[in-house]
């Protein structure tokens, strides 16, 4: 018996959990209330009490989360010995994988990030991510593809630009672009994984011959 009940209350907190992710990429933490959660999560406020006392606490909850996720696979990617290009090949497609499954989580963190920016900070070095060790990675490598008078900062705003504003300008961009079909802007991003890379190569490419 207790374990059934045991089993039952994980199971509600993970609906929770799931649901609370939903709202707050959806509507931002300030936008979210607790009823959203609770009829997301087909439950009802005082049940959602039980678990989380309050809409602060279950947002902890699940920035920590999402940030489990997302700052590991960056982490691991910046920081290997992996060819460069290879590296960033990488990281556009492990980035556009959890965005085509979470499309609104650049929306979610950019507000937080406009809320609390220090909180991101902090978790980033708490996750292992040196910025001054990164880019000074970026430059020696920059400079070994002949691109040597580039800012590695430059690059990394770049990259993070190509990968994250066609899921922020999503509501724009396909009304603009794609006459609001979903289903074709849905395959342009799949399409991002591999043109991202080959405009990066151009990139390179270019620089190197400018160079000779």
């Amino acid at each position: 018996m207790n374990d059934n009940k045991q089993s039952r209350e994980i199971d509600t907190e993970r609906r929770i959990l799931e649901a609370s992710a939903k709202v707050f990429m959806m509507k931002g933490k300030l936008g979210a209330s607790m009823q959203d959660i609770a009829d997301e999560a087909g439950i009802n406020r005082t049940l959602l009490h039980y678990y989380f006392r309050n809409k602060d606490k279950l947002f902890d909850t699940v920035f920590e989360k999402v940030f489990a996720r997302l700052i590991p696979a960056m982490v691991s990617i910046m920081t290997s010995d992996q060819p460069f290009q290879e590296r960033l090949e990488q990281f556009v497609e492990a980035y556009s994988d959890m965005l085509l499954e979470n499309p609104y989580l650049p929306v979610f963190v950019f507000q937080e990030i406009s809320l609390n920016p220090h909180r991101i900070a902090e978790t980033l070095k708490e996750q292992g991510f040196s910025p001054k060790k990164t880019f000074k990675k970026f430059r020696s490598e920059l400079e070994e593809a002949g691109m040597d008078d580039m800012d590695p900062r430059h690059l990394f705003a770049s990259l993070l630009g190509m990968v994250i504003f066609p899921y922020i300008g999503r509501p724009l961009f396909q009304t603009i672009a794609f006459q609001d079909d979903a289903k074709a802007y849905d395959a342009f991003l799949d399409e991002r994984k591999k043109q991202i890379p080959q405009l990066l190569k151009l990139a390179f490419i270019g620089a190197s011959v400018q160079k000779q």
